[in-house]
Formats: structure tokens, sequence, C-alpha cells
């Protein structure tokens, strides 16, 4: 096994978390330990908004993040939502979402991981933001939308 050596700066990085774990010890593996290896993976918002209740009790915010050259949807520590079957995490063209929504006004990200807590979704890089307006949580099987955080 071989003796690693880190600088104090990305030992630093490492300890706060400001890096991202993966590519640390990636990185570390691969002989590639060095301050610039451990910058790449810092998250900017690219647009964040509250949710607000439709058909279902939501609260918390909701949040679109680059990081690492990807996208991502991130909900918060203090997102929930009320229970209920096939909800999914939905980009919507509309600022306000209707207690149903209709084919062509949304786009589906993917189900949802869980009702409540932190969470991330990977936004597919051909999806173009600035056509849509707000994140939606929605119930496929009933066409109930439970709540959706407009996004600015």
């Amino acid at each position: 096994m071989k003796r690693l050596a880190f600088g104090t700066l990305s030992a630093f990085l490492l300890a706060t978390s400001v890096i991202q774990p993966s590519l640390a010890i990636e990185s570390v593996l691969q002989g590639n330990a060095n301050e610039s290896s451990f910058l790449v993976a810092k998250k900017s918002v690219v647009a964040s908004g509250q949710f607000v209740t439709v058909k279902k009790q939501s609260t918390g915010s909701a949040q679109i993040i680059s990081k690492g050259g990807k996208r991502y949807l991130e909900l918060s520590t203090d997102f929930s939502t009320a229970k209920g079957p096939d909800v999914k995490v939905v980009l919507s063209r509309q600022a306000q979402v209707p207690g149903s929504i209709e084919e062509g006004t949304y786009v589906t990200l993917a189900p949802l991981q869980k009702f409540q807590g932190k969470q991330l979704y990977e936004i597919p890089s051909d999806i173009d933001l600035d056509d849509y307006a707000s994140v939606a949580l929605w119930c496929r099987q009933f066409n109930v939308t439970f709540g959706y955080a407009p996004l600015s």
C-alpha cells in the first residue's frame, strides 16, 4: 500500500467537504492528489425556489446547481411532501403549476426518491433550462400536483 501525503490546502478542503469525496479518493488512488484536482467540484446555484402546496402539503426548497460540469436538482434538507403513489419530480414550463398537468408542459426527471429530506437528481444535458419555470412534485397515476417550486 502506498503512503500518501496531502498538502495543507488539499487536506483542509477534504476535511471541510468543499470537494466531492469520490473525486478526491479517485485522485489519490491515481496518484493525482494535488490542490488543483480538489477544486474541480465546487457547486454554483443556477436557480432556486420555495415549494408551494397545490393538492398535498409540500414544504422546503429546490435549487438547480451546477457541479463538476453537470447540472442537478437539489431538494433541501427541510424538504417534505405528503406520501402518495407514483410521485415524479418534473420540470414544468409553467411558473404556477395547476392541480393537474397536461402533456407537453413538463419533463420528468425521475421518480421521487423519498418524501422528506435532502435529495439530488441529475438533469440531462439535453434539457434547456430556459424552457422551464418551476419544479413540481406530480402523481402520474392520478394526475395530481402535490406542490411546486417556482425557479428564479
